[in-house]
């Protein structure tokens, strides 16, 4: 692996960003498509009420255990690493860059999953520009505390990850609710629906979520402004004993759903050095040429995700909602990433940007940028 230059990307992390979209997909496939959540189903099968057959079981558990919680996080940081490079070339373009996409998140989430994440990557863009001139070490202290404060919310506020007792009536009535509508309805009754969860999710249910990507959108623009990955290479030993370390504390931590924010970004943070500290070695050249394009083309290929999971699932679609077991909606978002892993290569092969990017990059620097190569 090469180092990068000045004002060149880092292949390592756009393969890294690429990599990330793998957890985004097996994640929200069962969300947006399954009816019951994972922890839904988790929760009846270990009181007895549903029993899962055991692809299904594996599927939930290891998605739970391994995915769920640990790329959004790994995202927020590359967000803020990647915005402490844009607010160096200049504010307006940067504000109009956020701007666009608070549009989009509200596009994502009206049209498409009221789960969307940009939102508060458009939040998190306006708090890291207010911060950005700030010492690095003021930075990481900013990330410390948001890290606490999404820990301490999560486990206050946070009980759909572990359901129990009443809970589990509540969240089968729910279901039963969204399948009427998701399953059923016309595109604008989904829309409606899509509207009123989104704007719960956001104003009460997202909290712990907020706070989680602004600890982790400091910490990806600490670990920019300290130079940390100008030279890989020369870091391979931090990112061995972080991998290790985090590995070691984070995934034990993980099994109990009550540690999913701190656990869920200690494995987060050793899965990202674990693919750099095998990059920096040469173990992944392979790996990080194939995966660099969909790192690249990441914003496209996320709505792309919810696109696909929408036409497949909701009723304006195939109308498969509720009807994918855990297992099957694993292999369903395993297989439409690997998709966006050729179809990414194949477009920037032929592009200098996805088309999401393209739209992205004009309005902000206000010119239509050319498409080709």
């Amino acid at each position: 692996m090469t180092r990068s230059g000045p004002g060149e990307r880092e292949p390592a992390i756009d393969a890294l960003r690429g990599l990330c979209l793998l957890g985004i997909a097996v994640v929200n496939a069962p969300w947006i498509g399954a009816g019951a959540s994972l922890p839904l189903q988790l929760g009846l099968h270990f009181e007895g009420e549903r029993l899962l057959a055991l692809p299904d079981l594996v599927a939930a558990i290891g998605v739970e255990w391994l995915a769920e919680g640990k790329f959004y996080p790994q995202f927020a940081a590359l967000f803020g690493f990647g915005a402490g490079v844009l607010l160096s070339r200049g504010l307006a373009p940067y504000a109009r860059r956020i701007a666009v996409l608070f549009v989009f998140g509200i596009l994502h989430s009206i049209f498409g999953w009221w789960g969307d994440i940009l939102l508060n990557y458009a939040i998190l863009g306006v708090l890291l520009a207010l911060f950005h001139k700030a010492p690095p070490r003021a930075l990481l202290a900013i990330a410390i505390a948001a890290y606490v404060g999404a820990t301490v919310v999560s486990l206050v506020f946070d009980h759909w990850f572990d359901p129990v007792g009443g809970q589990l009536t509540e969240g089968l009535a729910h279901v039963a609710e969204e399948t009427a509508i998701y399953g059923r309805g016309t595109f604008w009754e989904i829309t409606r629906l899509r509207t009123s969860e989104m704007m719960a999710f956001f104003s009460q249910y997202n909290w712990s979520y907020r706070l989680d990507t602004v600890a982790m959108g400091f910490f990806g623009l600490f670990v920019g402004r300290t130079g940390f990955v100008s030279d890989l290479k020369a870091r391979r030993r931090t990112l061995g004993f972080i991998a290790l370390g985090g590995l070691l504390v984070g995934l034990p931590a993980a099994a109990l759903p009550q540690m999913y924010i701190p656990a869920g970004d200690l494995v987060a943070v050793a899965y990202a050095c674990l693919f750099l500290w095998l990059a920096a070695r040469g173990s992944l050249d392979g790996v990080v040429k194939l995966l660099a394009p969909i790192g690249r083309m990441a914003l496209t290929c996320y709505l792309g995700q919810t696109l696909a999971f929408t036409l497949v699932f909701y009723a304006y679609g195939l109308g498969l909602y509720g009807q994918l077991s855990a297992w099957q909606c694993t292999l369903f978002g395993v297989s439409l990433w690997s998709a966006e892993v050729l179809l990414s290569r194949l477009w920037l092969s032929r592009f200098a940007l996805g088309p999401v990017e393209w739209l992205w990059r004009s309005v902000t620097y206000l010119r239509v940028l050319p498409m080709r190569r």
